[in-house]
């Protein structure tokens, strides 16, 4: 089962994480981590093992056996600088997409033990098996936002610009650098909105339709209707009216 091999990866990058480790640069601003590499091959291994004529993405390698419109899309580490910096809020994401749609998500967070499930046949969303439902919220002032950045002065800048009522208005913004996590958690009704100008599909997919079967609502940055595979990402509970 697919939350048998997600708890296996889990125990190994629980462990990874209370032990020293070394991170090294794909490029400024993007980290991997020999965690990173190890947790897609277990996950890597097992899916072939389970699903082998499937189609596998993944975040480190891209395109593996590309040879099935059944494709699952791998995050080992969504926020791997969270997991670099000793902070416990990242997840090992996975989804299957089924001719271009997403059909099935799985977020895990080991550290937490929370367990975020959903799928186009049960069109809800789960947290360790019980179902979870967005927050009620619809006013600006009473919200709570996260925006997907890290130390990088232009997109600070540039989600300043561009999203100043919110910053000045909502009870309280803050940057969260896990996608995958961040959606589930307005899934759940612990935040309220989510505003992420770089998430990659691998980051957000999962996550995405988590959310939209707990009543959430998503679109691409640009404010197109949302795309997986589109970088950047625009989610909400669905009540409130962060575009204002």
């Amino acid at each position: 089962m697919i939350s048998a091999l997600l708890y296996q990866a889990g125990e190994i990058l629980k462990k990874d994480f209370y032990e020293s480790g070394s991170s090294t640069s794909k490029e400024r601003f993007d980290l991997v981590t020999a965690s990173d590499i190890n947790i897609e091959e277990v996950l890597i291994r097992g899916l072939k093992a389970q699903y082998p004529d499937y189609s596998i993405f993944s975040e480190e390698r891209g395109e593996i056996d590309n040879k099935s419109e059944k494709k699952w899309i791998i995050d080992p580490i969504d926020g791997t600088a969270d997991f670099v910096f000793g902070v416990p809020y990242f997840s090992i994401s996975l989804s299957l997409e089924i001719n271009g749609e997403i059909t099935e998500g799985h977020v895990y967070n080991p550290i937490s033990n929370e367990y975020y499930f959903s799928s186009a046949e049960t069109g809800k969303a789960f947290l360790n098996g019980e179902v979870i439902k967005v927050s009620g919220t619809c006013a600006v002032e009473e919200s709570l936002i996260a925006f997907g950045f890290s130390a990088n002065y232009p997109y600070i800048s540039d989600y300043y610009k561009r999203w100043r009522h919110l910053f000045d208005n909502c009870k309280k913004g803050m940057p969260l650098i896990s996608p995958a996590l961040t959606l589930c958690n307005i899934a759940r009704g612990r935040i309220d909105a989510y505003l992420d100008s770089r998430c990659s599909m691998e980051g957000q997919a999962a996550g995405a339709l988590i959310l939209q079967n707990a009543g959430g609502k998503l679109l691409n940055y640009d404010l197109g209707k949302y795309d997986h595979r589109a970088a950047g990402i625009i989610a909400t509970n669905g009540n409130l009216p962060v575009l204002l």
